[in-house]
């Protein structure tokens, strides 16, 4: 018999058996459909939890510190940067370097007409500033250039210009300082600086002057006068040749003046010269979360105090983290916070999905038991099948292409029904607003992970990607197919004659 023909023929005999047929696809589409959306649910979130996660830090960066190391860890020198940058899937690294004596003002003219009082310097290797994935709001990277003498070319981080204050104001005046406005869950500044592609900052308003069109003065300070007993400072012009983002968490570039290593080091070295004083170096707040276990035995190595490694992808962070632990330091990424969301979902949809399944065996005993009962029905049709000549592997195949049918069309059925409930999710906050009902679905709730539909209110509740239709579509034809082997065993081996015989 050839194959069209066994085709037709298995869709013939289930056509003639409507009402059972149905029944038994419908078994299959709940199945399908509950295990998709609970599928489809855990992609949303998880989605929803990356996009959380790069909001507070970058997924693909791993902080490196010089405290917290294993016993006879290498410094955190020049050399050893060069190292992280040959670890495979490594596009950058680069000190993140803060002298810890140097303290000063940064003045909106000389005049000092605003101030801001301890805005930190951050040393930068030039070629990683843009690989580290850092938004430039205006201007460009080259914080090498030349601009002429006794000027520093430099990256203002975005929210710099908060920290200006007019020093004739009294603290307690409302004019005193221009502050940042955040959004009702406080994890994003909602009056940042704003400027076009021409660089013409589009909303002054909510600052004292236009920062990067500015002449902008670092007042180091190098003591104190010993008569009159204020500070002394030594001057430096910094031009802003762009302005940086580094989000909410990485308040080192935010809130910092950021240039090349070389220029920090220069001021370093003149303010040694200035106050005969040995800088330590290096040192510097850290964006990270260190802390945790057991730190005994630990030490704390020479050289930088932090540096940053972007790795290429966020899947190869895992193997870049461990050549950083093999080697002996203490790092921090957002990767391991990545991990435990992404094992709080898996395991709550292991078990909403081990509930789905029960509902898709129930369907696979029914496709037994349809297929079975069709063949106590048909073993006349089936002895004079063999009477007739008929292959026993064609009469096997024939219900086996009915079950495996039975699996597609539910299969099917279920993708279809499955993606209108997605839609109906997706758009659910909008139908409850209809119904006055107001709020977001905290979906995540479900997962262990309540509050993140307010951290996330766009989020979609549920995301059914083209790979998981397709599995379903397999796996739901695949259960048709095993559920149909009993009973297309049990036909080969019925009888001839007795199957004639029999009414």
């Amino acid at each position: 018999m050839k194959p069209f023909d066994l085709f037709k023929f298995s869709v013939d005999n289930l056509r003639r058996r409507k009402g059972r047929t149905v029944l038994t696809v419908v078994g299959v589409v709940v199945g399908v459909c509950a295990i998709v959306v609970m599928i489809s649910l855990g992609i949303a979130v998880n989605r929803a939890a990356d996009e959380m996660l790069q909001g507070w830090g970058d997924l693909t960066k791993i902080e490196v510190y010089s405290f917290g190391a294993q016993a006879g860890t290498p410094d955190l020198d020049d050399k050893m940067v060069e190292n992280f940058r040959s670890i495979p899937h490594v596009i950058a690294a680069t000190p993140i370097y803060q002298p810890t004596d140097i303290w000063g003002q940064l003045a909106s003219d000389r005049s000092g007409k605003f101030i801001s009082d301890g805005t930190s310097l951050v040393g930068m290797d030039p070629a990683a500033i843009e690989l580290m994935g850092y938004k430039l709001v205006t201007g460009s990277w080259d914080v090498t250039a030349y601009l002429g003498k006794g000027k520093i070319p430099a990256l203002i981080g975005e929210q710099v210009p908060f920290a200006f204050h007019n020093p004739k104001k009294s603290w307690n005046s409302p004019d005193a300082q221009k502050y940042p406005q955040y959004d009702e869950n406080y994890t994003t500044i909602m009056n940042l600086p704003q400027y076009d592609e021409n660089g013409v900052l589009q909303n002054p308003e909510e600052f004292f002057f236009d920062v990067m069109n500015s002449k902008l003065i670092y007042r180091m300070n190098i003591g104190f006068d010993d008569e009159t007993g204020e500070s002394k400072y030594q001057e430096y012009e910094i031009v802003p040749v762009g302005m940086i983002s580094g989000g909410m968490n990485d308040w080192t570039v935010s809130n910092g003046i950021v240039m090349s290593l070389e220029n920090v080091k220069l001021l370093e070295a003149d303010h040694k010269r200035a106050t005969g004083s040995n800088s330590g170096g290096g040192g510097g707040f850290s964006t990270g979360m260190y802390g945790g276990g057991d730190q005994s035995g630990t030490v704390n190595v020479g050289g930088y105090s932090s540096v940053y490694v972007k790795v290429d992808d966020v899947k190869n962070v895992e193997s870049v983290e461990k050549a950083l632990k093999e080697i002996g330091y203490q790092i921090y990424s957002m990767s391991e916070t990545r991990k435990q969301l992404q094992s709080q979902v898996a395991q709550t949809q292991l078990m909403l999905g081990g509930l789905a399944a029960v509902s898709l065996f129930v369907a696979a005993l029914n496709i037994m038991n349809t297929m079975t009962m069709a063949i106590t029905e048909r073993t006349r049709e089936i002895g004079i099948m063999k009477v007739l000549g008929c292959r026993l592997r064609d009469i096997r195949n024939m219900f086996l292409i009915e079950s495996g049918a039975i699996g597609l069309l539910g299969g099917g059925v279920g993708c279809i029904v499955s993606v209108l409930i997605s839609l109906l999710l997706n758009n659910l906050t909008t139908l409850l607003s209809f119904l006055g009902v107001q709020g977001n679905v905290d979906i995540a709730g479900f997962f262990g992970l309540s509050g993140m539909a307010d951290q996330m209110p766009g989020m979609n509740l549920s995301i059914i990607p083209a790979w998981l239709i397709l599995f379903a579509l397999a796996f739901a034809t695949g259960v048709g197919l095993i559920s149909g082997i009993g009973p297309a065993r049990q036909a080969t081996r019925i009888s001839s004659l007795e199957a004639i015989r029999r009414e």
